[in-house]
């Protein structure tokens, strides 16, 4: 019985895992670039300013916080 608690847990723990990465991810697919010119447009297309570095891409927006709230108008 432990074993089917644990494997239902498993799971559970895995569907909800799944909810968030596909929430997630078409964000970041739309708004990571690999060169600044591109993020600059990107930026420009989405109405906020700036753009910002995250690791070895650029996105547009000053930071990311607000890069998502222009994602989602």
């Amino acid at each position: 019985m432990q074993i089917i608690i644990r494997n239902f847990k498993f799971f559970i723990f895995l569907f909800f895992l799944s909810l968030n990465f596909h929430s997630y991810s078409p964000a970041h697919m739309r708004g990571t670039f690999f060169s600044a010119e591109d993020a600059e447009k990107r930026s420009l297309e989405l109405g906020c300013e700036g753009i910002h570095k995250n690791q070895d891409k650029w996105m547009p927006c000053k930071n990311e916080k607000e890069l998502h709230i222009y994602l989602r108008k």
